[in-house]
């Protein structure tokens, strides 16, 4: 089993439609308080691999930032931030809920075999 650690919901949502017996940790934002750690350390004792799969902004690359430094072992998948735009509300937005499905694919292709 693959495991994965998001940030949101709708993050987990996009990434269950490709894979939808992926093991995913939902931080809820840029937390990392006790339940994610016991959730990441269920998912690493679970999992063949667990992938840390961030937003491509600011706020992602601090709470990959964050994790990576309590768990190096994780791997990262990077993604290209004009891939994961979405303007809604009169402003631009980017995260792996934005990310067309196409190229969310592709990239986990990149990582994992199982797609």
């Amino acid at each position: 089993m693959l495991g994965f650690i998001v940030e949101g919901f709708h993050d987990e949502d996009n990434l269950k439609l490709l894979l939808p017996t992926a093991y995913v940790v939902v931080t809820n934002g840029t937390r990392l308080n006790n339940r994610v750690r016991m959730d990441i350390d269920g998912a690493i004792s679970s999992c063949e691999k667990v992938f840390l799969l961030t937003d491509p902004d600011e706020a992602g690359e601090l709470l990959a930032g964050m994790i990576k430094k309590e768990y190096p072992c994780l791997l990262q998948i990077h993604l290209d931030s004009k891939m994961c735009m979405c303007y809604r509300n009169n402003r631009w937005k980017t995260g792996v809920e934005h990310c067309e499905l196409p190229y969310l694919e592709s990239v986990l292709r990149l990582h994992v075999a199982e797609i």
